[in-house]
């Protein structure tokens, strides 16, 4: 009986989820051909879904999710895909020139003012669900992110340490992992201490799915090259200059990255240094590390945490 629950309960979810995904279109519309083609960005298999799977599971903690629950979820994608379009802009003298280097999915200027239309149209969402705490929590995350990207241009991206590259994905993406499982205990009219500690669940489990996902980028030839063709703050790397080369190493390449690199050459290079350094499982150890730190978060909850539980998985997130 426990198991036939169990099944329900995961069927529930990806209903949910469903749901989620129908509201991100129903609520963009087709106005406009660019707000199609972000709806169909968002909901293509491509993008994890544990930032809505943690806040549906989240409110299961209390009671099932209703239609406010589904409405955060869509907000919480429309906020995390508007920092994907913002994210580009990395260099204040780039931005002076207009941003016409910036390569994004629907152009420079555009992409921009697509991002603050998705910001808007969150707001818009949570003011009308009237609960000021979730609309509170969401607003802090959305200010976390705005910090995270101005943190994130005040170092090399390429030759960042595994530090920064915490702080800024802790502030641009994990804490939007947090906000949904407090939101939840928001909605549900939960403690303050529960909403804290799902919090703290939260961002450790978007901290760990984040480190997953950079590690993907590794076995995908067109993602590692975009990668370090845009320059894009990446743990693996951040990781390899930092952990594992010895002094002299990390210089030579440092200055390697620093300079106009050949990018298939650098490619090869530093499939050779990941292979070297084993950092498959160096990466998946640190993911595993903070899933630890999540689980140690549901301890402290003074409720049934079972639906919680899968997330502190690896192969789960």
């Amino acid at each position: 009986m426990k198991q036939a629950a169990s099944e329900k309960d995961l069927l529930d979810i990806e209903n949910d989820i469903e749901r989620i995904q129908t509201a991100i279109k129903n609520k963009l519309g087709v106005s406009n051909p660019f707000l199609a083609d972000i709806a169909h960005h968002i909901i293509t298999p491509h993008n994890n879904s544990t930032r809505s799977r943690l806040l549906l599971q989240s409110a299961n903690l209390f009671k099932k999710p209703d239609e406010d629950v589904i409405e955060i979820g869509c907000t919480l994608e429309y906020l995390h895909t508007a920092s994907v379009l913002h994210r580009h802009i990395k260099k204040p003298e780039n931005a002076r020139r207009h941003m016409k280097h910036v390569q994004k999915l629907w152009g420079s200027e555009a992409s921009v003012l697509l991002g603050d239309y998705l910001l808007s149209i969150s707001f818009q969402i949570l003011t009308r669900l009237g609960n000021l705490d979730v609309l509170e929590c969401v607003s802090l995350a959305t200010q976390n992110i705005s910090m995270g990207q101005v943190l994130e241009i005040s170092e090399p991206t390429l030759t960042a340490s595994p530090k920064h590259w915490r702080n800024v994905t802790r502030d641009k993406i994990a804490g939007l992992f947090g906000a949904g499982a407090k939101s939840a205990a928001y909605w549900a009219n939960a403690s303050q201490a529960t909403a804290s500690t799902l919090y703290a669940f939260g961002e450790t489990v978007g901290m760990a799915a984040q480190l997953k996902t950079e590690l993907d980028v590794i076995d995908d030839e067109e993602r590692f090259k975009e990668t370090l063709k845009e320059k894009e703050l990446w743990f693996p790397l951040c990781f390899l200059l930092h952990e594992c080369l010895t002094k002299s190493e990390l210089s030579e390449m440092t200055e390697k990255l620093q300079e106009d690199f050949e990018l298939e050459k650098m490619i090869r290079e530093l499939r050779v240094l990941f292979k070297q350094h084993n950092l498959h499982e160096k990466m998946k150890a640190e993911a595993v590390l903070e899933l630890i730190k999540a689980k140690e978060c549901l301890e402290q909850l003074e409720l049934d945490s079972t639906s919680l539980q899968p997330l502190t998985s690896y192969s789960t997130i």
